[in-house]
């Protein structure tokens, strides 16, 4: 791999051992690539350490000790706690406090604490054509496909791309593969695509099809970021799909043609109603009279105006006795949520925490509430 002369005094020590050893790290998986170079990233999605899995904290905390510190802006994906009301949702203390361990050692790296997969909501919008490094598949999709950055799925590599502001020029930084694969015609009437479950399930439909390709799709008119969030979700979960296209929404696919570069696709589908149709039959496994206990929302993260349409439907109801309904948010939109009075109608209603006949104060612990709460950072 050509290395400047910068590089090349970074890999010897210039910046200190832990820099050195990142960028060996980056080096690695662009020669495995075949890469011919690095780039200069702006901006970082950064994994957070799960206190799920065995001795992913305790590593954390040792590279922070050992002086890492990221170099470009760069925010962090969920944990599986809220710190700021880990008993609401019950979970272990133990369990809490390691997630706790993993938000110091963020800082001490410069890594912001939002732990979200949604980070676009909160204003990290990179320059169309800048390259990124960046992990959360939700994130991921949205950044290359309606925003333009260049990214791929950065992995654990990621951590190395914060520390050295590096990456190989390789997969989807490269014009080449960014190009379209499959080619989608959505025949579907636009009154059908007016909520998010519908863009859900076309995405969920069209994933299934194209794997890891790059689908393009005509016929369609997102007009709502949540849609868009939604529908690149989706098409991660049934696939891997990576990029994606819709001419006339993805800054580099102005047209068809140009989205294919000028290239015939592998090969092209028409998506009707009736597909979508088979996307809510095989993901709806309950029967419509049978009892629910447990409603979770905001995956990925709930915006704030999602917060307010159910703030709106919950208004003056009661969540049903012995049902768990938890909403997911990153923290800044809860607190603008708790701003503008949303909160209080979802809380009112029951909405979060262990279950709507559980009182404040029951084994949770004194003072913990759980029940009313909107978790910020789950």
């Amino acid at each position: 791999m050509e290395l400047t002369d910068s590089e090349r005094a970074m890999l010897a020590g210039a910046e200190g051992r832990v820099v050195a050893e990142a960028l060996d790290y980056i080096i690695q998986l662009g020669e495995a690539f075949d890469a011919e170079r690095l780039v200069d990233i702006v901006y970082c999605h950064y994994p957070a350490e799960m206190g799920i899995y065995s001795g992913q904290v305790e590593e954390l905390v040792e590279y922070a000790q050992r002086g890492g510190k990221v170099r470009v802006p760069t925010t962090s994906t969920t944990l599986c706690a809220d710190l700021e009301r880990p008993l609401s949702t019950g979970i272990p203390p133990e369990l809490a406090e390691l997630q706790g361990r993993v938000e110091r050692a963020h800082r001490s790296m410069g890594v912001m604490e939002t732990y979200t997969c949604t980070p676009q909501q909160l204003g990290f919008i990179p320059p169309f054509g800048s390259y990124i490094a960046c992990s959360e598949s939700s994130a991921i999709i949205y950044y290359n496909s309606v925003i333009g950055a260049r990214t791929n799925r950065g992995g654990l590599f990621t951590r190395y791309a914060g520390i050295t502001g590096k990456y190989p020029l390789m997969g989807y930084l490269l014009d080449e593969n960014r190009k379209g694969t499959h080619h989608f015609k959505v025949s579907v009437p636009p009154e059908r695509l007016q909520t998010i479950d519908a863009w859900s399930a076309l995405g969920f439909h069209i994933g299934g099809i194209v794997g890891s390709d790059v689908p393009v799709i005509e016929g369609i008119k997102p007009n709502r970021q949540e849609w868009l969030v939604s529908f690149g979700a989706t098409l991660a979960t049934s696939g891997s799909v990576t990029l994606f296209h819709i001419p006339g929404v993805t800054p580099e696919a102005r047209t068809v043609e140009g989205a294919f570069h000028g290239q015939v696709p592998k090969d092209s589908f028409v998506v009707t109603e009736r597909d979508l149709e088979v996307v809510y039959n095989k993901l709806t496994t309950a029967g419509v009279s049978a009892p629910v206990d447990f409603v979770d929302l905001g995956c990925p993260h709930s915006t704030l105006e999602q917060l307010r349409e159910l703030a709106g439907r919950l208004r003056g109801k009661r969540i049903s006795p012995g049902v768990r309904f938890w909403i997911n948010t990153n923290r800044m939109t809860r607190k603008q949520a708790e701003y503008s009075g949303y909160l209080k109608d979802i809380e009112a209603a029951g909405a979060g925490g262990k279950g709507s006949e559980e009182k404040e104060g029951s084994d949770a612990g004194a003072g913990e509430k759980r029940f009313g709460e909107v978790q910020g950072a789950p």
